[in-house]
């Protein structure tokens, strides 16, 4: 290369620096002609963000929310003011202006929800809310792209230490769901940062979003192992939650085949029997009451209970599993029996119109059941939870739906479609 091209190519280089130049501070002038700051004196505030705008949005107590968008958004905002010095960032992609609702308060139960979910789950390792931070947020239609930043700065209750991910719960859910959560780092102020995306969010739905840390320490199996045994118990507790009158009219209803074995005792007699309907009283009250439990209970001797409890297995009036270290009784019956299913369902008029929406539209999800019959959706998920526990729906997950799908293979809607 000659020197004239030398020369060139140096000019080019210098003329292309300074083009950078001249774009970067074009873009700080631009930057700040769309970037405004709001300093709120309460805990609240209502206010409408234009395309293509940045938001700062200082609160007392330390709080900062940012929010920066491309369409029109109409937006109310309001904190619990027990909440101290956090930052969150939202970003917001939608083809259309939206109503925005974003209500924070340090925990579930402050926006009336009694019976919490469960902690989400990664691995081996649990994770803990330590946050003391969620946002409710609800739009009036669907929103195509939101993203959330949080500073992972301990000024703003992040720990630059402890690993921590978004989650997200919806109503209709059991427990929190994991949202990949990066860790990334900004340059301008040397500070890491977390980011979520949220696609397909919903208009008229709520969201409850907030951060979880990962705990260093993997479970206590010890207590792993005591909810399994609680949750096979309960398990065991749907099969019967009705009167002995109701039970005993189902004996004598079914059509099971009896090996009697050494046994020549008529059902009537054996149902007839003063310290057997003691033991019957009690595995009905107590599905899944051990053997010891039933010992102390019936007053009985260990050999006498034995033999009553072999009768009554013998009759298939009583069934045993055991769980742990324990064998536990509990009232017998077939996979979903009918006659079972039937008196839970007659006790709930809701619970059997649920039934019939969903055998009518299969792949309905919460929100549509809990708009055509008016009531709570807290009411609505007691009454689906009651209907998987029978197994007569199944739930299966489509993007951020939950779709409620009838279970025809259930002895229930086998005899249904066989009349």
């Amino acid at each position: 290369m000659n020197f004239n091209n030398r020369r060139a190519w140096k000019n080019h280089r210098i003329t292309f620096f300074l083009l950078c130049i001249i774009f970067f501070e074009f873009s700080i002038i631009l930057y700040s002609v769309l970037a405004r700051t709001e300093n709120v004196s309460g805990f609240w505030t209502e206010d409408t963000i234009v395309p293509d705008e940045h938001v700062t949005y200082n609160f007392p107590n330390g709080i900062i929310l940012e929010i920066s968008t491309n369409t029109l958004i109409d937006l109310y905002v309001e904190y619990e003011n027990r909440i101290n010095n956090r930052h969150s960032l939202f970003l917001i992609n939608n083809n259309d202006s939206i109503s925005l609702n974003i209500t924070t308060k340090a925990n579930l139960g402050n926006f009336g929800i009694t019976q919490p979910p469960g902690a989400p789950k990664k691995g081996t390792f649990q994770l803990r809310y330590q946050y003391e931070s969620i946002f409710r947020v609800r739009s009036n239609s669907s929103i195509a792209n939101f993203s959330i930043r949080y500073r992972k700065n301990s000024q703003f209750g992040l720990k630059s230490n402890v690993n921590y991910s978004l989650a997200l719960f919806e109503i209709n859910q059991e427990s929190w769901e994991l949202v990949e959560t990066q860790e990334k780092f900004n340059i301008s102020i040397s500070e890491p940062y977390l980011e979520s995306s949220l696609t397909g969010l919903e208009g008229g739905t709520d969201y409850y979003i907030t951060l979880f840390e990962f705990s260093q320490e993997p479970y206590d199996w010890t207590w792993l192992i005591l909810t399994i045994l609680i949750s096979a118990i309960s398990i065991l507790s749907i099969a019967f939650l009705i009167s002995k009158k109701e039970y005993f009219q189902y004996l004598r209803k079914r059509t099971i085949p009896i090996e009697k074995g050494a046994h020549r005792l008529s059902l009537d007699e054996v149902l007839e029997n003063e310290n057997r309907n003691k033991i019957i009283d009690l595995i009905l009250d107590e599905p899944g009451i051990h053997f010891n439990e039933l010992l102390r209970k019936t007053g009985l001797a260990a050999g006498n209970l034995v033999w009553h409890l072999d009768i009554l297995q013998t009759y298939k009036i009583i069934g045993k599993k055991r769980v742990g270290n324990f064998l536990a009784y509990f009232p017998y019956y077939q996979k979903n029996p009918l006659s079972n299913v039937d008196l839970k369902l007659q006790k709930s008029k809701l619970t059997l119109e649920i039934l019939e929406m969903i055998e009518e539209e299969p792949g309905i999800w919460n929100n549509i059941i809990t708009k055509k019959f008016k009531v709570d959706h807290k009411t609505i998920h007691y009454h689906l939870n009651k209907l998987v526990e029978l197994g007569l729906i199944k739930l299966k997950k489509e993007g951020r739906k939950k779709k409620i799908f009838p279970n025809f293979e259930s002895e229930y809607f086998k005899h249904k479609n066989n009349n």
